[in-house]
Formats: structure tokens, sequence, C-alpha cells
């Protein structure tokens, strides 16, 4: 990995990735689960990055995979998310080991993905189709990298109130 946006990316992606599990093996099993009186639990959260993770890093650098499934994208009433609903790699119902170890598994896929992506996947011109959408790889994955952070804030808010 020689492309410098590349390299900046997969960084800054590391870090939030790692600031974002942090946050996951903070919060106690016992409120893991728990729906604060606004918004969503601990494990709903971790599961819809996970799930976004899916969506959007690996098929801009990959390509998309039509097997894949998702439970956790947040518009499940929209056309699109109900197209591509099914079974996801866990539930807001499992264990928490078994939440965190499967946004573990893709987070570490995802930056598989990032350091061994061909260089012109960050182009600026690279794009790919998810959700009968065409997307920019660079737009894509860095936007998920906002939205991982924005997630992680919310957790916080959640173990603010349930604890």
């Amino acid at each position: 990995m020689t492309d410098p946006r590349q390299s900046l990316i997969t960084q800054l992606l590391d870090a939030e990735f790692t600031a974002f599990e942090a946050a996951l093996h903070a919060c106690p099993d016992a409120i893991f689960g728990r729906v604060p009186r606004v918004g969503h639990s601990v494990a709903w959260h971790a599961l819809h990055v996970m799930d976004w993770t899916r969506a959007t890093i690996q098929p801009g650098l990959t390509g998309p995979d039509p097997a894949h499934t998702f439970g956790y994208l947040g518009s499940e009433d929209a056309d699109w998310a109900r197209a591509a609903y099914g079974p996801t790699l866990a539930h807001e119902t499992d264990p928490p080991a078994l939440i965190r170890a499967a946004v573990q598994d893709v987070f570490g896929a995802a930056r598989r993905d990032l350091t061994d992506a061909p260089a012109e996947r960050f182009g600026l011109d690279a794009t790919f189709t998810m959700f009968h959408k065409r997307r920019h790889v660079t737009g894509s994955v860095t936007y998920h990298l906002r939205h991982t952070a924005y997630h992680r804030g919310q957790i916080a808010l959640v173990l603010k109130e349930l604890q």
C-alpha cells in the first residue's frame, strides 16, 4: 500500500474501528441489550455499524456480494432496505460476546480489504453500486468513518443514561 489516500483512509478507519470496539467493550453485559428511553441499545448500534461496514467498505473495494443480507440498516421501511433484508451475522438479542465477536470479524475483514485493495479503488472516479445506487468509493468509505464515530457517540449517551 503506497497510495497516500489509501494509507490515510486505512489509518483513520483503523483508529475509528478500534475506538468503536473499545466503546463496545466498555459497556457492561447487563446493559448491552437494554433500550434507553430514546434511541437504540448498544447491541443495535453495534449491529447497525457492522451491517453498514459490510454494505459500504467491502462492496466498494472488492465488489458487492449478492449473498449478503442485512438486518440493521436503520431504514427497514424503505424499499431498498427491504430488498436486502435477511439474516445477518448476529442479532440484537444475542449474547454481547457474540455481537462483539461478529463486529470484530467484520472490522477485521474491512481492514484487510482496505489494505489489500488496489490503489485505483481509492481514486476520485472509483465507484460501486450498492442498494441500486451508484456511490463513490472514497465518499462512501469516509462517510462510513463519520457514521461509525456518530454511533460511538450514541453508545456513550446510552451508557450515560443506563449506568
